[in-house]
């Protein structure tokens, strides 16, 4: 409703004085292109971290394309408090994931846009260690990272690290 609309129902003095907020500003991040960038850090990092260990590394595109759907589920679900899409995840990953092998994932979310920082405090957590220095028979490992952007420069970076492979006891 228009000021002169307000005014000539309620009166000049009965106006509600809300403050005048500036617009937010956008966020200019490319959102795809950061994504990519972190992933590609972070697989130079697993693979650096592997190596100190005497360890392959061995990645599975397809793993990784299938944990992307899971990573915008979690920010759906963060924003909503609605689950959805787990279901489909777990039956893709089943799907992709040989009789006999054993699958893990380990999804994170950060405020910030760090490879690096990221990557020391994933290695924090025990699962994502056990995941990042996997031994077994036919180890393939993957990492997807999904960046949401939103106005002010703010961000929401899921990272999710997962490996499959034949347990060897």
């Amino acid at each position: 409703m228009s000021v002169d609309a307000l005014q000539s129902v309620c009166g000049a003095d009965n106006l509600p004085s809300w403050p005048n907020h500036s617009p937010l500003c956008p966020n200019i991040t490319d959102a795809s292109l950061t994504s990519n960038d972190l992933e590609y850090q972070l697989r130079g990092f697993v693979t650096d971290q592997r190596k100190d260990f005497g360890l392959t590394t061995v990645w599975d595109d397809q793993l990784s394309y299938l944990l992307t759907p899971a990573l915008a589920a979690y920010e759906q679900e963060r924003l909503t408090g609605v689950s959805s899409g787990n279901e489909e995840f777990q039956h893709a990953i089943r799907r992709s994931v040989p009789d006999g092998h054993t699958f893990k994932g380990f999804p994170i979310q950060f405020i910030h846009k760090n490879a690096r920082r990221a990557f020391a405090t994933c290695l924090r957590s025990q699962v994502c260690e056990d995941i990042i220095c996997c031994r077994g028979d036919h180890v393939r490992l993957a990492v997807r990272v999904r960046v949401f952007t939103y106005p002010e420069s703010a961000c929401a970076t899921w990272v999710m690290f997962a490996c499959k492979y034949k347990s060897v006891l």
